[in-house]
């Protein structure tokens, strides 16, 4: 599958590079506690879903979904058995295809998650990883739990890898990755806002482990 961008016009001339600095500076790292909307989309404590999102730390309103073309596509392993700290305990595996970061979560619950505002849109990341990944060299895995703690590096390592294939990187700006074809840009707003409801509960406690 080809990566396709999309992004917030007013980032037009910013490199993907300066925006996902900029979002992770917002973000922080994962918010936790009453107000913390992290989780997957099913709801509740559920271990699998077709998205994961959480928002930044302190109240922040920035936040990310990571998403899966599959049914419950993304799943998490949780073993009260063993170490917290072992490879094979609190990771992340499944098909993450999606990846789009802005502010003002909304949705869970049942429903899909959307964002109030958005940054950018990464789609055909394309990564997958076997129930039995563990933790190490798990590329679902760095690139979310990263994002949590407001961590770019997994995501732009992915990008990089597939923007490389057309001579670019996260050093171009959006216009260029649009003059090439691969993304375009949208209005301030995310296409499938207007989902409500947010979701209430402290569903990051195991992957935060």
């Amino acid at each position: 599958m080809t990566i396709s961008i999309t992004y917030n016009s007013v980032f037009g001339a910013f490199s993907v590079q300066d925006a996902l600095s900029a979002w992770s500076t917002g973000f922080n790292t994962a918010g936790h506690g009453t107000g913390n909307t992290g989780g997957f989309n099913t709801g509740g404590r559920a271990m699998s879903g077709e998205q994961y999102a959480t928002h930044g730390a302190n109240s922040s309103d920035y936040a990310f979904i990571a998403g899966s073309d599959t049914d419950n596509g993304l799943n998490y392993v949780f073993n009260p058995k063993i170490s917290p700290g072992d490879n094979m305990n609190h990771y992340l595996w499944g098909e993450l295809d999606t990846v789009t970061l802005g502010s003002g979560l909304n949705g869970g619950n049942g429903a899909h998650f959307g964002l109030d505002d958005f940054t950018a849109s990464f789609n055909g990341l394309d990564l997958s990883a076997a129930s039995d990944a563990g933790r190490a060299g798990n590329a679902v895995q760095d690139v979310i739990y990263g994002l949590m703690k407001g961590n770019v590096a997994g995501l732009e390592g992915a990008l990089n890898n597939l923007l490389s294939e057309f001579g670019l990187s996260t050093e171009s700006t959006f216009d260029d990755l649009a003059a090439a074809g691969l993304a375009h840009a949208d209005a301030p707003l995310a296409a499938d806002i207007g989902l409500v409801g947010v979701q209430d509960v402290a569903q990051d406690w195991a992957l935060a482990a």
